[in-house]
């Protein structure tokens, strides 16, 4: 008895015993050292591109543009526009890096639509293990995986996800650029990755000429932590690389984009170039319209057209992050700073939340961790649990409104609005039903180029007499009078056609809402 009384108190503890871990219990910190951590991020993107995925082409005649580029590039004739017959035109206004991307797809696949809008949904995926993977070397595991995951349900990415249109293109070598440059300022011997990420940088600077402000981001970043040497080597060899494109724009005329940039408002030439007046006029326009409108339809699209306070409380978030970001020489403000400056500088009429696609996982986690850190501040007064557990609530209320909104863009795959949808009936009308050898006179004559496969053109905004003698120039066989909503067609081409009524005869008519095809005499 006293040899078991013994034993018993030799195998009894003093301490209370440590409670064993399961093994079944997920630990994400593991997880995300684990080799296919990022790999599944990549996949939760493709998956859901493939849930929001439209076959069709967007209603932006900019993917029109790209198409064709790329194409004439696969067919060996360089950066040109083939759309209207006769000699190529040599193109100046996008860079070539995203066309370049579509031939190497349409050379593989040609004529594949399909090929193209999957080139993008690959990068679409790829972009959200790099946004993790960006946002984590700054922030913890909860931040970088509530921007992950706002950005898997964001209608803004979603919707571009498939489009044939340089936004994510630029949004994933944007991520890589910056986190090249993360990379670069930690390192011992910054060299290599200096290099790597100036190559990134003029990667996206080829893809989307707003790809300037990441050298931007890159000198700046660099003199605010004193590195001179590597301020010099980024802005340097920037310049050396991006010097062939600008002597070639610079032989055909220079860039489309820069002459839109110093106009008052592109669409409307009389207007005249800008000046300073209208300068600030535009900057205070695009801070109305970006910071009450724009934004907030980021980060709750069900509330659908949000009202001022909504906005205020969102921009005030961000300028929070900014301002306290730039205080600590902080990469990520620097570049959502450099990105919105540069936006509030483009024409009014712009304004949209395409041009802030790029930019979406940045503000997601500017957002969010504006509202750590302000809840943080009030730790004194709110309990410890309750300033943790504010973000989190922050971040679930974000994710539902864009699931919500991701279900109505959802219901929308497929479809067109009845003025675009008749306007894209027209050009298949005139595909099958006219001789090949026809060129059209349209609003976005891309997109009919693509849909019709015939030549196309479009048609000056300037008087009727002036129209007509356009249309005789160029050897114009039809006319299409649509109802897609821009005001060139009632305001310009439509008075040219009831001038002139007896050259022009309706051939088709789509009624709800009607859409003319007129043959020109």
């Amino acid at each position: 008895m006293a040899k078991k009384r013994r034993t018993r108190r030799q195998t009894t503890p003093s301490a209370a015993p440590v409670p064993r871990v399961s093994r079944r219990t997920f630990d994400l910190t593991r997880c995300e050292s684990k080799p296919y951590f990022l790999p599944a991020l990549g996949l939760c993107g493709l998956l859901m591109g493939l849930l929001l995925f439209d076959a069709n082409l967007s209603l932006s005649g900019d993917n029109a543009n790209f198409i064709n580029l790329g194409r004439s590039l696969a067919d060996g004739r360089g950066l040109v526009e083939t759309i209207g017959g006769g000699d190529p035109v040599p193109h100046t206004k996008y860079p070539f890096g995203f066309p370049l991307l579509l031939a190497l797809v349409e050379i593989a696949f040609p004529g594949n639509l399909i090929a193209l809008k999957g080139l993008v949904l690959i990068l679409y995926a790829i972009s959200i293990p790099l946004t993790y993977r960006l946002i984590r070397c700054f922030a913890g595991l909860p931040l970088a995986l509530g921007v992950s995951a706002l950005c898997l349900v964001s209608p803004p990415l979603l919707n571009f996800s498939h489009q044939v249109m340089s936004e994510i293109p630029f949004l994933t070598f944007s991520l890589l650029a910056l986190l090249l440059l993360h990379r670069a300022h930690n390192a011992e011997s910054p060299s290599a990755q200096l290099g790597l990420a100036t190559l990134a940088i003029i990667a996206a600077y080829y893809i989307r000429s707003a790809g300037i402000l990441l050298v931007g981001t890159g000198v700046l970043f660099f003199l605010l932590h004193k590195k001179w040497k590597e301020a010099g080597i980024i802005a340097g060899g920037s310049f050396l690389l991006a010097l062939p494109w600008q002597i070639r724009t610079a032989t055909l005329g220079g860039n489309d984009y820069i002459r839109q940039l110093f106009s008052i408002n592109p669409y409307r030439p009389e207007e005249g170039p800008l000046t300073f007046p209208t300068l600030i006029e535009r900057i205070s326009a695009n801070f109305e319209s970006y910071g009450l409108h724009v934004i907030p339809q980021i980060f709750v699209p069900s509330f659908g057209e949000a009202n001022v306070f909504i906005g205020l409380v969102f921009s005030g978030l961000i300028l929070y992050a900014l301002v306290t970001g730039l205080m600590r020489r902080h990469l990520l403000a620097v570049y959502l700073t450099c990105y919105l400056g540069l936006h509030m500088l483009w024409p009014q009429v712009w304004a949209d939340v395409r041009f802030l696609v790029p930019a979406i996982p940045m503000l997601f986690c500017a957002a969010l961790a504006s509202v750590a850190e302000l809840l943080g501040l009030l730790a004194k007064t709110l309990k410890k649990s309750a300033s943790r557990a504010g973000p989190v609530f922050f971040c679930l209320f974000l994710l539902a409104s864009n699931l919500f909104a991701t279900h109505d863009l959802a219901d929308r795959i497929g479809r067109f609005p009845p003025n675009w949808g008749n306007y894209f009936a027209a050009g298949e009308w005139i595909k099958n039903n006219t001789d090949p050898h026809v060129k059209i006179a349209c609003r976005k004559p891309f997109l009919m180029n693509a849909v019709a496969n015939r030549k196309t053109a479009g048609y000056p905004w300037k008087a009727p007499d002036q129209i007509i003698a356009d249309f005789e120039k160029n050897g114009i066989d039809i006319v299409v009078v649509d109802q897609i909503g821009f005001r060139s067609t009632p305001e310009f081409l439509v008075p040219a056609i009831q001038a002139r009524a007896d050259r022009f005869e309706v051939i088709h008519v789509i009624p709800n809402p009607d859409t003319y095809v007129l043959s020109f005499k």
